[in-house]
């Protein structure tokens, strides 16, 4: 696409939430919903975050970037009986401005359980302090937290299952190459046992086929989120 058709296009009032779903494998029902930002222009043509985050960065409208999801989000689930996540960047973690905007949020919010925040692997081992202080608020507001992009072995499995979560996301790269690599399946069981545990849930995310679909089921897992059940839609179905 043209950068300026985005330039020309861009305010945070045009960002909405687009709803991809989590599915629960043995019921085959939507588990959850994450939230993920769209910029809508006025054609109703829809980008990607990499496709206009540049233009946040440059207005440092980051943290209102996310705000503006989050707050859009909760709104539209609030009275909706569905669990929902969100992303929060590194940044988002570690601002005042962010930490006292949730807490403002969720103060009348009906059952914030129902709510997880998505933290990718390496955000949350790059600095345990400021992990654990994120980590207490979210559990003071009664919140989750969920591990996202852990897609491969260099992250250390048992720091990451130790810390206060709810859930791990596991890419489905990680799950196919293990079903010709002995080490990589070995890993991959050893990752299911331990999360088991630990009473965290593993997420199979990316799933875009059936034959990786298969593959998932047959390790056990209960939950999966990708392509091959639904792109992020502007409406929850």
């Amino acid at each position: 696409m043209q950068v300026t058709e985005v330039t020309d296009s861009f305010n945070l009032d045009n960002v909405v939430p687009f709803f991809q779903p989590i599915m629960d494998l043995k019921n085959n029902a939507v588990w959850s919903y994450e939230c993920l930002a769209r910029l809508l222009t006025f054609d109703q043509n829809s980008f990607l975050p990499k496709e206009f985050l540049f233009l946040v960065e440059r207005q440092q409208s980051v943290a209102q970037l996310t705000q503006t999801v989050f707050s859009r989000s909760a709104r539209y689930f609030r009275d909706i009986n569905m669990a929902w996540n969100i992303n929060l960047s590194l940044s988002d973690m570690t601002d005042s401005n962010t930490l006292k905007f949730l807490q403002s949020q969720l103060e009348d919010y009906p059952n914030p359980k129902r709510i997880s925040i998505e933290i990718t692997a390496q955000n949350a081992l790059v600095d345990s302090v400021k992990f654990s202080q994120f980590s207490k608020i979210c559990g003071a507001l009664g919140i989750n937290i969920v591990i996202d992009n852990f897609d491969t072995q260099e992250w250390d499995l048992q720091a990451i299952l130790a810390l206060p979560i709810s859930a791990i996301k596991v890419s489905a790269t990680l799950f196919d190459k293990a079903t010709s690599d002995a080490a990589t399946q070995d890993f991959v069981k050893g990752l299911i046992s331990a999360a088991a545990n630990n009473k965290v849930v593993v997420i199979a995310e990316r799933i875009e086929n059936q034959e990786t679909l298969k593959v998932v089921k047959q390790l056990g897992i209960k939950y999966a989120q990708g392509f091959y059940f639904s792109q992020p839609k502007a409406k929850a179905e």
